[in-house]
């Protein structure tokens, strides 16, 4: 891959992820060679690479599109990641040493205190922290593949979330199954931790849902 379409993937990419594009907006080839200082080769190349990662879906003769989840997409991203994430967490009992639990444990500590907050910056805030929570947990199994694919599936669900309105008992319920998570990491119960992760990604997968496509204005 060229610098210049190494360039232009690392911001539209990170515009993606920021939220910045509507679900479903056009990407225009000349807007984004403008912004990204390169021709129009490299953009088609950067596109290319985000619609193999789900980020952008490529369409004949009309172009390219940021990607426009329906309730099904959004049922089935959370199931894959909850399976993903479920066997790093089993791995993550028998594999992570103390210190990888320690790290776990005070990034639920440090999101308890953000909780404390109010205003936007507290689920911005958290939704840092929980990147972080589960980064650690995927390390900790040992697994840099497990690492590499999971980061996807988070980034992808960013996108979803851009919408979202979090109430702060959403966020204190997620940080409970974080602490009972690590609390079964550190007892290396791998079944346990194992469930425990499956059903703390499957019960925001309606949150998450109900919120994109509210703020959509569709029942897809």
């Amino acid at each position: 891959m060229s610098a210049a379409t190494e360039t232009a993937y690392q911001i539209i990419r990170k515009k993606l992820i920021a939220g910045e594009y509507d679900a479903g907006a056009h990407l225009n080839e000349v807007e984004l060679s403008d912004l990204c200082n390169v021709s129009r080769t490299p953009i088609r190349e950067a596109i290319r690479r985000l619609a193999g990662e789900y980020f952008v879906k490529i369409e004949p003769n009309r172009g390219a599109f940021v990607v426009d989840w329906t309730r099904g997409d959004v049922g089935d991203h959370f199931e894959l990641r909850a399976m993903f994430e479920g066997f790093a967490a089993r791995k993550a009992a028998h594999r992570a040493t103390k210190a990888q639990i320690n790290d776990l444990a005070e990034v639920h500590r440090e999101i308890d205190e953000v909780l404390k907050k109010g205003g936007s910056k507290r689920t911005d805030d958290f939704i840092s922290l929980n990147r972080r929570f589960h980064d650690l947990m995927c390390e900790a199994s040992g697994n840099a593949r497990m690492f590499d694919i999971n980061g996807r599936f988070v980034e992808q669900a960013v996108i979803i979330r851009t919408a979202a309105q979090y109430t702060k008992a959403d966020l204190e319920r997620s940080n409970r199954f974080h602490v009972e998570i690590t609390d079964a990491i550190r007892s290396r119960n791998a079944e346990l931790a194992d469930q425990l992760m499956r059903t703390h990604i499957l019960s925001a997968s309606a949150l998450y849902r109900d919120c994109y496509l509210q703020e959509r204005g569709t029942q897809m």
